[in-house]
């Protein structure tokens, strides 16, 4: 039990400390989820400088467990530390959730690739995406399956049923993703795992599962007011009878990569297709195969008792595989990441870590480890050269000339980075901590699943096409940007450009003057206010 949990130890340390001795670590949502738990706070105050601008939906929702967490830890903590220790404690507690799924299940055998594989699932790309209430629903996860699996052949079946009534109306309001393979994890157990008097632990399982009664009613509701119909998109893809879409479609569906293949980490500018070698997931994909070739060829005395897992696993890897990137614009993004991260969850418990044709598995992934751990501190030096800009004292100061309550814009120019999490695309949301600032970028607001909406029928710049002009190479993106900012120039105070773009710049002073110039950020404030 020891060296696996010092083997845990060591594959998240590197992670921990990068979070904690970069000044500006940042996942790509996180400073929004920070600012939306802050006008949450704020709101509740009857003299919130937000209460014009925005209202709070205190509505049974999924992911609010990501703000609740966050607005817990705001008032105990300051924000920027709330942040650092959402950031660990998603890391953290899907890598124990995973370990201990793995002895609840497997035993203690072959712990430290289990941690290897726990810590490597940790540090996935939904992570560094600041997906916190997925996460948090991640993390439940391998918890509901494990409290299924100990207590399957219990004698009190109805404390049963209720501890996983209560598992998973955690997990809703979490995330309707996790949740929903949390169901399907606990129905395909129950159908394939042997066992005495399995009527009766069927019908304590579905007793169960009864709370997705009406809390599907309600989510139904909330997507009919918000979300509109689902219409799922393969947008990699293109021709399911092509073999290179398909292989696009695989390695989009990659939840382990958090950078591209064809670099390493430290060495920005330097591209080699041979690089792809040193990818965290052709290790990781190496070392799966070697264990499922063991776990074929051996003769594990509990195979037939495991199955389920094995089912399990396969469906969530071939189903997310084979799924949609998403569902609808307003139902969110990268289902087919979240979906085979936890189909390799459902795997880790049953993989053969003890048998001794598996060492070189062990082997395999603790290079995966090491390096998914040097990406993620290449990512921290990324972020803290790219997000700092945006944390340091002359912005979190008062800006000049902005007066009380300013409307702030937030423009980025030339943001493509090795990673496919980006640290400053939502980096605005370090504008408004602890400030009276109305950051008109917002993305939360335009999605039924958060609680903080713009108010109906205010006026305010559109925030899909903000982050599509700051994402776009297109040559129409000044076009687009003089076309947007001549729009919201009556109702903005100020705006803050970043990265360099001389064109973007020349439109932005046509209505605004700048009052700030640090390396690549630009203040500008509106001549209305001269």
């Amino acid at each position: 039990m020891r060296i696996g949990i010092v083997a845990l130890l060591v594959g998240l340390a590197p992670a921990v400390l990068a979070i904690w001795r970069v000044r500006t670590f940042v996942t790509q949502d996180g400073p929004a989820h920070l600012y939306n738990a802050y006008i949450l706070a704020q709101s509740l105050d009857p003299s919130s400088p937000f209460r014009d601008v925005f209202q709070v939906r205190w509505e049974p929702l999924p992911n609010w467990a990501g703000h609740v967490t966050l607005l817990g830890l705001e008032t105990i903590l300051p924000p920027r530390w709330a942040d650092r220790v959402m950031t660990t404690l998603t890391l953290v507690a899907i890598a124990i959730g995973v370990f201990r799924l793995r002895i609840r299940v497997g035993g203690t055998d072959g712990l430290p690739a289990s941690a290897f594989l726990a810590a490597l699932l940790a540090m996935n790309v939904t992570w560094l995406l600041g997906f916190t209430s997925f996460l948090l629903g991640a993390a439940v996860f391998p918890v509901t399956l494990g409290a299924w699996w100990v207590s399957r052949d219990s004698e009190r079946p109805w404390r049963r049923a209720l501890a996983l009534a209560a598992l998973m109306t955690l997990g809703y309001f979490c995330h309707l993703v996790s949740l929903g393979l949390t169901a399907l994890g606990l129905v395909v157990l129950e159908a394939f795992t042997p066992g005495p008097r399995r009527a009766r632990r069927a019908l304590s399982t579905a007793a169960g599962l009864i709370p997705l009664g009406p809390l599907a009613l309600i989510y139904l509701s909330l997507m009919r007011s918000g979300g509109g119909k689902l219409s799922p998109e393969w947008k990699h893809l293109e021709n399911v009878l092509s073999l290179r879409s398909w292989i696009k479609q695989l390695s989009w569906v990659d939840p382990i990569s958090i950078a591209r293949r064809d670099v390493l980490p430290f060495l920005e500018g330097n591209t080699s297709p041979w690089f792809a070698l040193a990818s965290p997931v052709v290790w990781l994909s190496a070392a799966l195969l070697v264990l499922i070739v063991v776990a074929i060829a051996g003769r594990a005395d509990n195979r037939y008792e495991t199955r389920g897992w094995w089912v399990l696993g396969a469906i969530l890897i071939i189903g997310g595989a084979c799924s949609p990137d998403t569902l609808g614009a307003s139902h969110g993004e990268y289902l087919q990441q979240r979906i085979v991260l936890l189909g390799l969850v459902a795997l880790a418990p049953v993989l053969p870590f003890d048998a001794r044709r598996a060492r070189p598995a062990t082997m395999m992934l603790a290079v995966a480890v090491a390096l998914q751990a040097a990406f993620v501190c290449d990512y921290a030096r990324t972020s803290e050269r790219m997000a700092g800009s945006i944390a340091r004292d002359i912005i979190s100061r008062s800006i000049p000339g902005s007066g009380k309550n300013p409307r702030v814009i937030m423009m980025l120019s030339g943001i493509r980075t090795n990673f496919r999490a980006n640290p400053i695309l939502h980096a605005d949301g370090l504008l408004g901590i602890g400030t009276d600032r109305i950051l008109w970028n917002d993305y939360e607001t335009r999605y039924y699943y958060f609680p903080v909406r713009f108010r109906e029928g205010l006026e305010h710049p559109d925030t899909v096409e903000l982050e599509q002009i700051a994402l776009s190479e297109e040559p129409d993106r000044v076009e687009r940007w003089a076309r947007l900012l001549e729009r919201a120039r009556s109702i903005t105070d100020v705006v803050v450009m970043w990265g360099d773009d001389p064109a973007m710049d020349e439109v932005t002073e046509r209505w605004f003057r700048v009052v700030l110039h640090d390396g690549p950020v630009r203040i500008y404030t509106s001549r209305g206010r001269d």
